[in-house]
């Protein structure tokens, strides 16, 4: 066993819910009620039902429940499905990690399938929740292997998910190496998922990952046996995808804080680096007033990064796909500049061939401001002028958009998040024993408890 598998095994072996902190905990509930909000937003979109459809054929026993269904599947099934669910709308959370982490909370999907198929107790699974967030993130954070070296986050997802199921499964140390040699030596993603004129895939990656974690872990569980440098290896992880070998950071515990605690949750259902850009779009709404046809040019600055994911290519500002729209800047700030705010309403074909917002779209320039891109990840800067025909010109900035753990989203716009992608498919009762349920987590019987609270009337 190479050393970096023998540190990260004894550390999840280690890691217990008394050694999590109270932010933690609570973290992680927010996180539970944001991705189920999510996937109720993403219930009647193509993919969730390409994914439930899929799942629907495969019964578990035990097994693990497809969110707003009721059926119980094979647990691999149900984490994909439920993962595609909470990811599609590219509406749940964001990591901090220094060199992009993706969106941890899919790791949810394989979670909450190997608690319930494990019988865990709810403190086991917020155990592997937060150990899930802290494995994938401080190696991201030491590991850059993501747009320059054209890899894609769901392979720190896998990873991350391995060792989440593997303590909601109780696997012991050495069961816990097998499970995330497995997940590492079969779960590099490439980044091409990202580029260009983007797929259904784009939205169901994540999923997948929580998948293949789990089965990872599963089979771990059963005896199946992985590499053992998969980390270290001649051709393992470090020297593959990460240009060699790393040191790595500290982890959380012993009054050190846990990477949960640091994620974003996002206000907006766009990608990152898109929807930061809809804040300062939506104050300059508010200074030009109507007056949206007088604008002569519109120029962004922001960091490489952000250009880099959603703003590369030709069909970032001629968007034809819900997919490609919501990695776009320029269909973002039109967005944010024409009616200050974006919901998933925004993202039909008819609205995103919107004439009006071409236009405004044809406007823009963007460029990189080094000092944006040094600041990067810690701050994502965006900076907007807009220019009027009479040369009277408008600015707006933001370094922290709303979501940050520097601008938080407080408890209560958590839960109007969450009721407002549910009010279609969920009546008010539902929506209170749901959100209480989350709330008080560590009293629910099982997980089985909580995931029956999601089955709709409405399930096609």
């Amino acid at each position: 066993m190479d050393e970096t598998l023998a540190f990260l095994a004894d550390y999840a072996a280690g890691l217990t819910f008394d050694d999590l902190s109270t932010g933690a905990v609570h973290e992680a509930k927010r996180r539970l009620i944001d991705v189920f909000g999510c996937a109720l937003g993403a219930y009647p979109s193509e993919p969730a039902t390409i994914a439930r459809a899929h799942a629907a054929e495969s019964t578990g026993n035990p097994g693990a429940t497809v969110f707003g269904t009721g059926h119980l599947s094979s647990a691999e099934s149900a984490a994909y499905a439920n993962g595609v669910m909470f990811r599609y709308l590219d509406f749940n959370d964001m990591s901090m990690a220094r060199n992009g982490g993706g969106h941890p909370s899919d790791m949810l999907a394989a979670l909450l399938a190997a608690a319930e198929y494990g019988d865990a107790d709810p403190r086991r699974f917020l155990t592997g929740l937060v150990l899930a967030y802290e494995i994938a993130d401080r190696l991201a954070d030491v590991c850059d292997i993501s747009i320059g070296r054209g890899w894609d986050y769901p392979t720190w997802i896998a990873m991350g998910s391995a060792y989440g199921a593997s303590k909601a499964l109780g696997l012991q140390r050495e069961q816990i190496a097998h499970a995330v040699a497995l997940a590492v030596v079969a779960n590099v993603s490439l980044y091409q998922t990202r580029r260009g004129t983007l797929s259904m895939w784009k939205g169901a990656a994540g999923g997948n990952a929580c998948r293949n974690g789990l089965f990872a872990a599963l089979l771990a569980r059963r005896g199946m046996t992985g590499p053992a440098e998969p980390y270290l290896g001649d051709s393992g992880f470090f020297n593959q995808c990460a240009g060699g070998p790393v040191e790595l950071p500290r982890f959380g515990g012993d009054g050190h804080p846990f990477k949960l605690e640091e994620s974003k949750l996002k206000y907006f259902p766009a990608d990152y680096e898109a929807q930061t850009s809809v804040h300062p779009a939506a104050e300059l709404r508010k200074a030009i007033g109507g007056r949206l046809d007088e604008i002569d040019k519109i120029e962004i600055q922001t960091y490489g990064v952000a250009i880099m994911i959603a703003a590369d290519t030709p069909a970032k500002w001629a968007p034809t796909t819900r997919e490609t729209a919501d990695h776009s800047i320029p269909y973002l700030v039109a967005l944010g500049l024409t009616r200050g705010d974006v919901g998933i309403e925004d993202f039909t074909p008819e609205r995103i061939a919107d004439p009006e917002l071409r236009a405004l779209m044809a406007k823009m320039t963007i460029t990189e401001n080094p000092r944006y891109t040094e600041a990067y990840s810690e701050s994502t800067f965006f900076h907007i002028k807009a220019t009027l025909r009479t040369g009277e010109h408008h600015v707006a900035e933001i370094r922290y958009p709303k979501g940050h753990p520097k601008n938080p989203m407080t408890d209560a716009e958590v839960e109007e998040k969450f009721r407002h992608q549910a009010a279609p498919l969920m009546g008010a009762e539902q929506m209170d024993a749901l959100l209480d349920r989350c709330w008080s987590l560590e009293d629910a019987r099982g997980l089985g408890e909580i995931m029956a609270l999601t089955r709709l009337a409405y399930q096609a």
